[in-house]
């Protein structure tokens, strides 16, 4: 008898457990952007914007973490993650991160992306980027500074950082002044590549962004939850019946 209801409780766990996984929008982390290795250049100009058009997040995805390889330079800089939808190269805002003060030490550094406005929870063609400069909750950019992130003035041959896609980002001329939510870049809002030579083709940074594991939805939690408890009623009624 005792076998028989180790049998029992092992099945209802395995059942509980595969409601829970399948419940999960994703399964492991995704990062997408370019390897955080040392490029050639550095932006001298502040306050730009500089887009990931690459590749893509899954829909689904938890956007939590921010990833570069910065360059070597007396002080600090300001560096704001954002996040992008790509509606057929024309980029609205749709996520303001936290704004961040980084040291000139060089090197692979990291943040989470610790979100002040919008969303971090990808939606169809989202893709991320940065701004060099502090910016608010509003999308106002207080404090715009010269570049920390290393970049080639060519796009990168190979994949991106996820194993697929490209490494081709974008950029803007000049500081946008602002970058609150629905903000367009491209199209008939703010230009990007419009310089001229090198300054009008896309390039490759050593920028990176990451998600988490999506929480597992409420629903199927609780569609879960009573699977477990059918499955322990039948058994009791099951049982008593044989007593």
């Amino acid at each position: 008898m005792a076998k028989t209801h180790l049998r029992v409780a092992v099945r209802l766990v395995l059942l509980f457990l595969l409601v829970f996984a399948l419940s999960l929008s994703q399964g492991w982390a995704t990062t997408i952007g370019s390897s955080t290795t040392n490029r050639a250049f550095t932006d001298t100009a502040a306050g730009q914007v500089y887009i990931f058009t690459g590749d893509s997040f899954t829909p689904g995805d938890v956007i939590n973490g921010f990833t570069w390889f910065g360059s070597v330079f007396a002080g600090t800089r300001d560096l704001t993650p954002l996040l992008f939808q790509d509606n057929g190269g024309v980029f609205t805002v749709v996520a303001i991160g936290a704004s961040e003060i980084v040291s000139g030490g060089g090197g692979v550094q990291s943040f989470s992306f610790g979100l002040q406005a919008g969303t971090n929870v990808a939606g169809t063609n989202y893709t991320f980027g940065f701004i060099t400069g502090l910016v608010d909750s509003g999308g106002a950019v207080t404090g715009p500074t010269a570049g920390s992130i290393k970049f080639n003035s060519t796009v990168d041959g190979g994949v991106g950082a996820s194993g697929a896609g490209t490494n081709d980002w974008v950029f803007t001329p000049s500081s946008p002044g602002n970058v609150d939510l629905g903000t367009t870049f491209g199209g008939n809002g703010t230009p990007l590549n419009s310089g001229v030579g090198s300054f009008n083709t896309d390039r490759t940074y050593s920028a990176q962004a990451s998600s988490g594991v999506a929480e597992p939805g409420t629903f199927s939690l609780i569609t879960g939850a009573g699977l477990v408890l059918a499955g322990l009623f039948r058994y009791r009624y099951t049982r008593g019946r044989r007593s």
